[in-house]
């Protein structure tokens, strides 16, 4: 079975998990189940509580307020999957809109699908590489799947306590691998009271990665994961554990996915029979961005690039729409395409600046028409032409003290 067939199965099982005959009758009941022939009752409870696990595993670390934005993703799967709910129901219970439960939705289903398919491949190694393909290129094709997947992820970036996300990533490996993996993972040297700046799902599912990088090492597994400080705006976490095989590299290349999604520095060291995996995460949302463009991919493309520094992207495809999240969020700069439609950038500018609630935030010019002097006669602080470039980007922030560096 490949991860497309699965991901398949899995929205199907979900859409019938009241449905023990349903699902026998497709031999989907067993999917998670490699035991002798147990009772349906036996079979079914199984693979709720297979998914029921899984779907927790998207719960925010510890402490996150009921309300917040975090708990959508498993409270969404929670109340229409296990509790049945209509979409309705679940719009009212949580005041979204109908759009942002979809979007919510996908997240979700996109992040469990994407754990239960790592719990599937532990189970039935022997039985996943279909007849002809190299393990290398099930990886490559497992990567290209998870790429499109996350090719419209809306990326939520909030203040999460980075050891609560190992523990709970390191638990789910527990759960699969038993007692014996998590005492062979020394955490000690892990700032418990670090709190960084990530997409709590991505992150999670990065580091769960990680782990079963490690697992495979686990007859003679010793490893360490530390926190260290960069500076006021960043850290960094290493893991060091021995390697019994070169295959860590092919396998990083998927889990490092979805840190380099976030623009989060990442990077693999093996030598020596060892293996150094290293993340920078920012520490603090030290300032916010606007972004005015009508075009979402590239709204959010400059997301992706300024994650790594710990700044909130936000965007708006109109000036209405600017102007409501200007008096929201009170960004610290503004990044503006000229070509839009009904008013095109200029306009806008000229709008901005001469409103005395907005003229003193910095806006940078992005376009395609080559107008350094125009752009600097209309008081923008900057100009960047497109298509963007993410080092000419970070040098004009960085140019206008905008944004901080590792360095």
């Amino acid at each position: 079975m490949d991860r497309h067939e699965f991901q398949n199965n899995v929205k199907d099982i979900l859409n019938h998990l009241s449905d023990p005959a349903y699902l026998e009758n497709r031999n989907l009941i067993n999917l998670f189940y490699n035991g002798e022939d147990a009772p349906l009752t036996v079979r079914m409870q199984t693979l709720r509580d297979t998914f029921q696990e899984c779907v927790n595993f998207l719960q925010p670390p510890e402490g996150t307020p009921t309300n917040a934005a975090e708990w959508r993703c498993q409270r969404i799967l929670t109340l229409r999957y296990f509790q049945l709910k209509e979409w309705h129901f679940i719009e009212e219970e949580l005041g979204l809109s109908q759009r942002q439960v979809q979007r919510d939705l996908k997240k979700g289903l996109d992040a469990l699908i994407s754990i239960l398919w790592d719990r599937f491949m532990t189970q039935n190694q022997d039985l996943t590489q279909p007849d002809g393909k190299s393990e290398e290129e099930l990886e490559n094709y497992e990567q290209e799947l998870i790429k499109e997947e996350l090719k419209n992820w809306e990326i939520s970036l909030d203040l999460i306590n980075l050891s609560q996300i190992l523990e709970q990533a390191l638990q789910l490996c527990k759960s699969q691998l038993g007692a014996e993996f998590h005492h062979s993972v020394d955490m000690r040297d892990v700032d418990v009271n670090l709190n960084v700046v990530v997409d709590q799902v991505l992150t999670k599912q990065g580091l769960y990665k990680i782990f079963s990088i490690m697992s495979d090492c686990m007859d003679s597994l010793e490893s360490q994961i530390k926190t260290r400080k960069l500076n006021d705006f960043f850290h960094e976490l290493e893991f060091t554990f021995n390697s019994t095989n070169m295959c860590s590299l092919n396998q990083w290349s998927i889990a490092q996915l979805f840190f380099s999604i976030q623009g989060l520095r990442n990077n693999i060291v093996e030598s020596n029979g060892l293996t150094v995996v290293s993340i920078i995460f920012p520490v603090k949302k030290h300032s916010s961005c606007l972004v005015i463009d009508d075009v979402e991919s590239v709204r959010r493309l400059i997301e992706r690039m300024l994650g790594s520094f710990g700044i909130q992207v936000f965007g708006a495809d109109n000036y209405n729409h600017a102007l409501n999240l200007i008096q929201l969020v009170k960004p610290d700069f503004i990044l503006l395409d000229i070509l839009m439609p009904k008013m095109d950038g200029w306009q806008m500018i000229k709008n901005l600046k001469s409103n005395p609630d907005t003229s003193k935030i910095p806006v940078i010019i992005c376009s395609v028409l080559f107008e350094p002097e125009l752009s600097q006669a209309v008081n923008a602080a900057g100009y960047i032409r497109k298509p963007i470039n993410r080092l000419e980007l970070i040098n004009t922030l960085q140019e206008l003290n905008l944004i901080k560096t590792v360095e």
